[in-house]
Formats: C-alpha cells, sequence, structure tokens
C-alpha cells in the first residue's frame, strides 16, 4: 500500500527577523528603567513614556517615544 500523503514542502520561506535596540538611560547607559506615566497612543500610533533610570546612582528623569 502506497502512502497518500502529499509530501511536505521544505521551510524555505522564513520570516524576517526584526531587531530593534532596547531603550537606555542617555546619562548612564542603563537598560533598567522605571516607567511613572505613559500614553499609549498619542494619535499617530505612537507612545509616550516618562521614565527613570532603574540606576540608584544616577535616577535620571526622561522621556520615550516608542514609534
Amino acid at each position: 500500500m502506497m502512502n497518500s500523503l502529499k509530501p511536505r514542502r521544505p521551510r524555505s520561506n522564513r520570516l524576517p527577523t526584526h531587531t530593534f535596540e532596547r531603550p537606555r538611560c542617555p546619562e548612564c547607559g542603563n537598560a533598567r528603567l522605571k516607567k511613572f506615566r505613559s500614553i499609549r497612543d498619542q494619535g499617530d500610533g505612537s507612545a509616550l513614556w516618562w521614565v527613570v533610570c532603574g540606576n540608584k546612582a544616577c535616577a535620571h528623569r526622561f522621556r520615550v517615544v516608542l514609534e
């Protein structure tokens, strides 16, 4: 008896990979940020975060815009 299943096609069309840099503190370069206020959608699809650096010695406050 022959197997009536169709042979599988090779997975040649892989999904593209996109990498993005993580937001960092402009003063010390730390990636640990604490968000204390945010606007999810500003009307154009971007988000606005008010953050403070997680490094206790730095504690720089700034805004992050995610487009």
